[in-house]
Protein backbone atom coordinates (compact mmCIF):
# COMPACT_ATOMS: atom_id res chain seq x y z
CA UNK A 1 0.00 0.00 0.00
CA UNK A 2 3.12 2.25 1.21
CA UNK A 3 4.84 2.31 -2.16
CA UNK A 4 1.85 2.80 -4.16
CA UNK A 5 0.43 5.62 -2.39
CA UNK A 6 4.13 7.20 -2.01
CA UNK A 7 4.94 7.28 -5.52
CA UNK A 8 1.15 8.44 -6.70
CA UNK A 9 1.90 11.34 -4.17
CA UNK A 10 5.14 12.16 -5.18
CA UNK A 11 4.37 12.47 -8.91
CA UNK A 12 1.37 14.21 -7.44
CA UNK A 13 2.90 16.85 -5.06
CA UNK A 14 6.23 17.05 -7.76
CA UNK A 15 3.14 18.97 -10.27
CA UNK A 16 0.89 20.47 -7.74
CA UNK A 17 2.95 21.54 -4.51
CA UNK A 18 -0.37 23.32 -2.89
CA UNK A 19 -2.55 20.32 -3.27
CA UNK A 20 -4.14 17.98 -1.03
CA UNK A 21 -3.50 14.67 -0.23
CA UNK A 22 -6.44 12.58 0.58
CA UNK A 23 -6.75 8.87 1.83
CA UNK A 24 -10.08 7.40 1.71
CA UNK A 25 -12.08 4.05 1.64
CA UNK A 26 -14.07 1.82 3.62
CA UNK A 27 -14.22 1.54 7.77
CA UNK A 28 -11.80 -0.68 9.17
CA UNK A 29 -9.98 -0.45 5.54
CA UNK A 30 -6.43 0.81 7.14
CA UNK A 31 -6.56 4.69 6.37
CA UNK A 32 -5.45 5.87 9.64
CA UNK A 33 -1.93 3.76 9.63
CA UNK A 34 -1.54 4.41 5.67
CA UNK A 35 -2.09 8.28 6.37
CA UNK A 36 0.51 8.19 9.28
CA UNK A 37 2.68 6.29 7.39
CA UNK A 38 2.82 8.58 4.31
CA UNK A 39 3.12 11.76 6.31
CA UNK A 40 6.33 9.95 7.75
CA UNK A 41 7.63 9.36 4.20
CA UNK A 42 6.80 12.51 3.01
CA UNK A 43 9.02 14.35 6.08
CA UNK A 44 11.78 11.55 5.75
CA UNK A 45 12.03 11.41 1.55
CA UNK A 46 10.75 14.87 0.48
CA UNK A 47 11.45 17.08 3.02
CA UNK A 48 7.55 18.34 3.82
CA UNK A 49 5.86 18.02 6.74
CA UNK A 50 1.98 16.72 6.48
CA UNK A 51 -0.58 17.45 8.61
CA UNK A 52 -3.83 15.59 8.89
CA UNK A 53 -7.56 16.03 8.98
CA UNK A 54 -9.43 13.09 9.87
CA UNK A 55 -12.52 13.07 7.73
CA UNK A 56 -14.75 11.38 10.07
CA UNK A 57 -18.15 12.21 10.98
CA UNK A 58 -17.95 10.46 14.55
CA UNK A 59 -14.80 11.67 15.21
CA UNK A 60 -15.12 15.27 15.84
CA UNK A 61 -16.93 14.27 18.94
CA UNK A 62 -16.18 14.15 22.48
CA UNK A 63 -15.70 11.02 24.82
CA UNK A 64 -16.26 8.68 21.46
CA UNK A 65 -12.70 6.61 21.36
CA UNK A 66 -13.45 3.46 21.32
CA UNK A 67 -17.11 3.33 19.07
CA UNK A 68 -15.44 5.73 16.49
CA UNK A 69 -12.07 3.76 16.07
CA UNK A 70 -10.56 7.10 17.45
CA UNK A 71 -6.83 7.59 17.17
CA UNK A 72 -4.63 7.66 19.98
CA UNK A 73 -1.83 10.12 20.60
CA UNK A 74 0.46 7.10 20.35
CA UNK A 75 -0.72 6.22 17.41
CA UNK A 76 -0.32 9.67 15.77
CA UNK A 77 3.37 9.09 16.26
CA UNK A 78 3.82 12.83 16.39
CA UNK A 79 1.90 13.87 13.13
CA UNK A 80 -0.42 16.79 13.94
CA UNK A 81 -4.23 15.59 13.71
CA UNK A 82 -7.14 17.98 13.42
CA UNK A 83 -10.75 17.25 13.24
CA UNK A 84 -10.96 15.26 16.60
CA UNK A 85 -12.73 15.96 19.79
CA UNK A 86 -14.15 19.01 19.75
CA UNK A 87 -17.79 18.89 19.27
CA UNK A 88 -20.24 18.07 22.26
CA UNK A 89 -22.48 15.06 21.85
CA UNK A 90 -25.67 17.09 22.54
CA UNK A 91 -24.99 19.41 19.58
CA UNK A 92 -25.77 18.96 16.19
CA UNK A 93 -23.26 19.36 13.70
CA UNK A 94 -23.47 19.85 9.94
CA UNK A 95 -21.50 18.70 6.49
CA UNK A 96 -21.96 22.79 6.19
CA UNK A 97 -20.32 23.22 9.11
CA UNK A 98 -17.28 20.47 8.79
CA UNK A 99 -16.68 21.90 5.62
CA UNK A 100 -16.40 25.74 7.13
CA UNK A 101 -13.64 24.31 9.72
CA UNK A 102 -11.96 21.86 6.92
CA UNK A 103 -11.34 24.55 4.72
CA UNK A 104 -10.02 27.15 7.69
CA UNK A 105 -7.61 24.15 8.60
CA UNK A 106 -6.56 23.47 4.91
CA UNK A 107 -5.26 27.19 4.80
CA UNK A 108 -3.52 27.65 8.12
CA UNK A 109 -1.77 23.87 7.30
CA UNK A 110 -0.53 25.63 3.84
CA UNK A 111 -0.01 29.06 5.48
CA UNK A 112 2.78 27.15 7.60
CA UNK A 113 4.00 25.80 4.47
CA UNK A 114 2.89 21.96 5.21
CA UNK A 115 1.04 19.39 3.25
CA UNK A 116 -2.45 19.22 4.16
CA UNK A 117 -3.71 15.63 4.35
CA UNK A 118 -7.46 14.19 4.29
CA UNK A 119 -7.77 10.33 5.62
CA UNK A 120 -11.40 9.53 6.64
CA UNK A 121 -14.66 7.87 5.21
CA UNK A 122 -17.17 9.65 5.63
CA UNK A 123 -17.97 10.53 2.05
CA UNK A 124 -20.31 13.63 2.34
CA UNK A 125 -17.62 15.38 4.47
CA UNK A 126 -14.94 14.61 1.67
CA UNK A 127 -17.18 15.60 -1.55
CA UNK A 128 -18.35 18.95 0.26
CA UNK A 129 -14.78 20.04 0.78
CA UNK A 130 -12.81 18.54 -2.13
CA UNK A 131 -15.77 19.28 -4.77
CA UNK A 132 -16.45 22.68 -3.12
CA UNK A 133 -19.89 22.15 -2.32
CA UNK A 134 -22.10 25.14 -2.62
CA UNK A 135 -24.04 25.75 0.75
CA UNK A 136 -27.00 28.16 0.69
CA UNK A 137 -27.48 30.90 3.81
CA UNK A 138 -29.04 27.81 6.04
CA UNK A 139 -25.95 25.54 5.43
CA UNK A 140 -28.59 23.22 3.30
CA UNK A 141 -26.89 20.78 0.85
CA UNK A 142 -27.22 21.32 -3.06
CA UNK A 143 -25.93 19.32 -6.50
CA UNK A 144 -24.30 22.72 -7.10
CA UNK A 145 -20.86 22.66 -6.88
CA UNK A 146 -18.11 25.46 -7.00
CA UNK A 147 -14.83 25.13 -8.75
CA UNK A 148 -12.77 23.26 -6.16
CA UNK A 149 -9.96 25.28 -4.11
CA UNK A 150 -7.33 22.98 -4.88
CA UNK A 151 -5.78 20.22 -6.74
CA UNK A 152 -6.25 17.26 -4.89
CA UNK A 153 -5.07 13.78 -4.99
CA UNK A 154 -7.43 10.83 -4.00
CA UNK A 155 -5.41 7.59 -2.67
CA UNK A 156 -8.49 4.73 -2.18
CA UNK A 157 -7.95 1.92 -0.07
CA UNK A 158 -9.87 -1.66 -1.83
CA UNK A 159 -9.80 -4.81 0.41
CA UNK A 160 -11.56 -8.21 -1.26
CA UNK A 161 -15.02 -7.89 0.00
CA UNK A 162 -14.92 -10.65 1.98
CA UNK A 163 -11.46 -9.88 4.05
CA UNK A 164 -12.81 -6.07 4.35
CA UNK A 165 -15.98 -7.60 6.16
CA UNK A 166 -13.61 -9.93 8.17
CA UNK A 167 -11.62 -6.73 9.60
CA UNK A 168 -15.12 -4.91 10.22
CA UNK A 169 -15.71 -8.12 12.46
CA UNK A 170 -12.63 -8.58 14.47
CA UNK A 171 -12.30 -4.88 15.14
CA UNK A 172 -15.95 -4.91 16.77
CA UNK A 173 -14.97 -7.93 18.29
CA UNK A 174 -11.59 -6.11 19.80
CA UNK A 175 -14.20 -3.16 20.37
CA UNK A 176 -16.11 -4.76 22.85
CA UNK A 177 -13.47 -6.35 24.87
CA UNK A 178 -11.39 -2.68 25.04
CA UNK A 179 -13.88 -1.50 26.74
CA UNK A 180 -17.45 0.07 24.22
CA UNK A 181 -19.63 -1.51 26.41
CA UNK A 182 -17.91 0.87 29.41
CA UNK A 183 -17.91 3.74 26.93
CA UNK A 184 -21.85 3.33 26.48
CA UNK A 185 -22.75 3.41 29.98
CA UNK A 186 -20.29 6.54 30.33
CA UNK A 187 -21.31 8.30 27.14
CA UNK A 188 -25.22 8.04 28.18
CA UNK A 189 -24.39 9.31 31.52
CA UNK A 190 -22.71 12.07 30.67
CA UNK A 191 -24.90 13.36 27.73
CA UNK A 192 -28.87 12.31 28.24
CA UNK A 193 -29.67 14.34 25.61
CA UNK A 194 -27.39 12.68 22.58
CA UNK A 195 -28.58 13.54 19.06
CA UNK A 196 -30.36 11.11 17.39
CA UNK A 197 -27.59 11.06 14.42
CA UNK A 198 -24.91 10.32 17.04
CA UNK A 199 -26.55 7.92 19.04
CA UNK A 200 -27.49 5.57 15.91
CA UNK A 201 -24.10 6.18 14.39
CA UNK A 202 -22.02 5.33 17.20
CA UNK A 203 -23.62 1.78 17.71
CA UNK A 204 -24.41 2.63 21.34
CA UNK A 205 -28.27 1.78 20.57
CA UNK A 206 -27.09 -1.53 20.25
CA UNK A 207 -25.42 -1.77 23.88
CA UNK A 208 -27.99 -0.14 25.10
CA UNK A 209 -30.10 -2.72 24.46
CA UNK A 210 -27.93 -5.30 25.66
CA UNK A 211 -27.33 -3.18 29.29
CA UNK A 212 -31.48 -3.54 29.65
CA UNK A 213 -31.38 -6.98 28.96
CA UNK A 214 -33.02 -6.85 25.44
CA UNK A 215 -30.86 -8.76 23.48
CA UNK A 216 -27.50 -10.68 24.95
CA UNK A 217 -23.95 -10.02 24.45
CA UNK A 218 -23.50 -11.78 21.27
CA UNK A 219 -26.40 -10.42 19.74
CA UNK A 220 -25.38 -6.88 20.62
CA UNK A 221 -22.05 -7.70 18.82
CA UNK A 222 -23.44 -9.61 15.81
CA UNK A 223 -26.05 -6.17 15.69
CA UNK A 224 -22.72 -4.03 15.83
CA UNK A 225 -20.73 -5.90 12.72
CA UNK A 226 -23.78 -6.06 11.21
CA UNK A 227 -24.60 -2.67 11.33
CA UNK A 228 -20.39 -1.83 10.28
CA UNK A 229 -21.17 -3.69 7.51
CA UNK A 230 -24.04 -2.27 5.99
CA UNK A 231 -21.91 0.93 6.28
CA UNK A 232 -18.64 -0.26 4.67
CA UNK A 233 -21.13 -1.21 1.25
CA UNK A 234 -22.66 2.18 1.52
CA UNK A 235 -19.07 4.19 1.39
CA UNK A 236 -18.19 1.54 -1.36
CA UNK A 237 -21.35 2.49 -3.38
CA UNK A 238 -20.81 5.96 -2.82
CA UNK A 239 -17.84 5.50 -4.60
CA UNK A 240 -18.26 3.08 -7.14
CA UNK A 241 -17.59 4.23 -10.90
CA UNK A 242 -15.49 7.31 -9.56
CA UNK A 243 -12.76 8.18 -11.90
CA UNK A 244 -11.20 10.72 -9.85
CA UNK A 245 -9.99 8.04 -6.98
CA UNK A 246 -6.96 6.09 -7.37
CA UNK A 247 -7.27 2.91 -5.97
CA UNK A 248 -4.91 0.89 -4.42
CA UNK A 249 -5.30 -2.51 -3.81
CA UNK A 250 -4.71 -4.02 -0.88
CA UNK A 251 -4.00 -8.14 -0.19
Amino acid sequence: MLKQATTLSADFLSQNPDGLLVVLGPTASGKTGLSVQLAHWLKTELGREAEIVSVDSRQVYKGCDISSAKISEAEMEGIVHHGIDFVDLEEEYSVYDWQQYCFKKIKEIQARGHIPMLAGGTMLWLDAVTENYDFDEKGTKSDRRKEPLWPCLKLGLSWPRAVLYERINQRAVQQFKNGLIEETIQVLKDSPHITKSAFTSFGYQEIEAYLKGLVTYDEALAKNQQRNRNYAKKQLTWWRGRTDVQWIECL
